[in-house]
């Protein structure tokens, strides 16, 4: 199960939307959960970046990489924990 604080990173959205659910997460909660998989691993990177640069405050973040099995394979995994506060307007 997932939590409302938690962003599920696939590869059927835009980069845009991922970064306005953890927006949005950050409303109800101060940390907030990214996760990916497999080649969706460098989107969660790329989120965290600009959350990050832009639109959060005092970020502390936690990175935990693991692998999976998944089919006949293992898929590289990422799991990143995000706390901060959304900057007003007048600071972005």
């Amino acid at each position: 199960m997932v939590d409302d604080n938690t962003v599920k990173i696939g590869s059927k959205k835009e980069l845009s939307k991922y970064i306005t659910a953890c927006l949005v997460s950050f409303d109800k909660y101060d940390t907030i959960k990214i996760l990916a998989r497999g080649n969706n691993v460098k989107t969660a990177i790329d989120v965290l970046a600009i959350l990050k640069r832009v639109y959060i405050d005092n970020p502390e973040y936690d990175i935990q990489v693991d692998s999976e099995h998944f089919g006949e394979r293992n898929v590289s995994t990422i799991e990143i924990t995000l706390k901060g506060t959304k900057k007003s307007k007048e600071e972005k």
